[in-house]
């Protein structure tokens, strides 16, 4: 399991470009460094931003818009991964 082995690996160097570390281990842990990415990565262009704006308001409409930064970043991603089919809903469902 992917996690599990990321996990139990030991912490390198913490000055390290956290990108480009994700970049040379995506062969060792693919499913982790694409979502490594999506949560890092900026978006380049202003139809990614639209888009993300989009699906925020899908997400978040007037009634809910009490959540932090951190936990509406955490739903979109989830969301991303679970369309690629990174994670399961049902394994989604659990940790709810």
């Amino acid at each position: 399991d992917e996690v599990r082995h990321y996990l139990s690996t030991a912490v390198e160097d913490p000055g390290q470009d956290v990108l480009a570390w994700w970049r040379g281990k995506a062969k060792l842990y693919p499913r982790l460094s694409c979502m490594a990415r999506d949560y890092l990565i900026i978006p380049a262009t202003s139809v990614d931003v639209e888009r993300v704006f989009s699906r925020g308001r899908q997400l978040l409409p007037y009634n809910r818009n009490r959540l932090s930064t951190d936990s509406i970043r955490a739903l979109l991603c989830v969301g991303a991964w679970s369309r690629m089919d990174f994670v399961r809903d049902n394994d989604v469902m659990k940790a709810v």
